[in-house]
């Protein structure tokens, strides 16, 4: 793990989704848009440290997650309420293209870094957050996140997915 991605004190993978999920949750709130929803699913574990480069034992995985909504009016007003928010939560924070499409950026804070992007694709807001890297296994994380789900039990950040059943075979 590279001290970039090491903080002060390590949360478990779990707590680093929490923390996305609080977070873009949260910052959807400061704005004045409805009908966000998880564009690419649920929170997910992604490697860091693969599981196969020095064992099981020392793999490592963080926690990504977003939402998006239909484009707001005021992209750069809602840019900055984002920002003040990030910058309220010790987050450092950077906004690309202020006066035309935003998109900020932060790092620290509850996350590793997250991201606001007024001009996301299908004229949509989105916004992201990704955890610090945590001690556990991607797979194994997400093969028992969905052995929960499948038991009925709502993870964070699975609000306001489709659910589809498997076509019969």
């Amino acid at each position: 793990m590279s001290e970039k991605n090491t903080p002060e004190k390590t949360v478990s993978a779990r707590e680093g989704r929490d923390r996305v999920v609080e977070l873009v949750f949260n910052t959807a709130q400061q704005l004045d848009v409805t009908g966000w929803w998880p564009r690419n699913g649920s929170a997910g574990a992604q490697e860091c440290t693969p599981e196969s480069s020095h064992g099981r034992e020392d793999a490592t995985a963080s926690y990504s997650y977003d939402r998006w909504a239909p484009r707001g009016t005021d992209h750069i007003g809602d840019a900055k309420r984002v920002a003040e928010y990030w910058e309220s939560l010790g987050m450092s924070v950077r906004t690309v293209n202020p006066t035309t499409h935003p998109t900020v950026f932060a790092e620290g804070g509850p996350v590793l870094r997250a991201e606001f992007d007024t001009y996301a694709s299908d004229e949509s807001y989105s916004i992201g957050a990704t955890a610090p890297c945590s001690p556990g296994d991607a797979f194994t994380l997400n093969e028992e996140d969905s052995a929960e789900r499948d038991q009925g039990k709502v993870l964070p950040g699975d609000e306001g997915l489709v659910l589809q059943e498997e076509p019969p075979h």
